[in-house]
């Protein structure tokens, strides 16, 4: 369920995302024409089993919390085997300073 979303002065976005019992979601990438998006998942709460968050490389993981680069790191949600899972996540594209002084063209 998106909740808010921006295309300027930030591009960003925020999600209420459910998991549902055998829910997953592939490894995939989430590349950007411009600049370089990032994410931070917070999980609302787990699964009581499966729907872990997996990515190679984040910026920053505890058991709640997913801070990374969705363009650049592969990740992925694993099957979510019994239970419901709850995530906030809130993303947003950082582009180049040359670009972000000025609104998006029509």
């Amino acid at each position: 369920m998106l909740l808010l979303q921006s295309m300027w002065p930030l591009l960003f976005d925020v999600y209420v995302l459910r998991f549902r019992t055998g829910s997953e979601i592939a490894p995939h990438t989430d590349p950007v024409s411009i600049g370089r998006h990032f994410r931070c998942n917070i999980v609302l709460r787990c699964a009581k089993e499966g729907g872990e968050f997996v990515c190679a490389n984040p910026i920053f993981a505890t058991k709640r919390i997913k801070l990374f680069r969705p363009d650049a790191c592969e990740h992925s949600v694993t099957r979510v085997v019994r239970g419901t899972r709850y995530v906030l996540s809130i993303g947003w594209v950082r582009r180049s300073d040359s670009l972000s002084a000025s609104p998006p063209a029509s």
